[in-house]
């Protein structure tokens, strides 16, 4: 039970800050609404990145924490249903080569982001 509460705790607080994001993004930069997608889940791969690796060389780590901070916090931050829609809509709205670079752009930065994360 404890596990389930950290989980929904940190899903509530990751799914808030996202929310913020878009609307920072969307409001008060006028960007269209993927540029936030991006931001997201460039910065939570990265957090995520750090995450692992602090949590995996720290065992005395508690396992609520753990699941709250990756499974709950970054899992609810970044977002690959909203990534995958706005690649689809892209792809609907005749934006062919605007679908295919989101899609490199974003896999490539969140894969290296992840990556420096562990290593920063």
């Amino acid at each position: 039970m404890v596990s389930l509460l950290a989980v929904a705790l940190g899903g509530a607080l990751g799914a808030s800050i996202r929310f913020g994001v878009n609307q920072l993004v969307v409001n008060v930069f006028n960007a269209p609404l993927f540029w936030s997608t991006l931001l997201v889940n460039v910065v939570g791969c990265f957090l995520m990145g750090q995450a692992y690796h602090y949590l995996h060389t720290h065992a005395s780590i508690s396992e609520p924490l753990r699941l709250f901070v990756t499974v709950g916090l970054l899992g609810a931050l970044t977002t690959w249903s909203t990534f995958s829609m706005e690649t689809v809509l892209m792809i609907q709205n005749d934006e062919l080569t605007k679908a295919i670079t989101y899609t490199v752009v974003t896999t490539f930065c969140c894969f290296f982001a992840f990556w420096l994360g562990v290593k920063v």
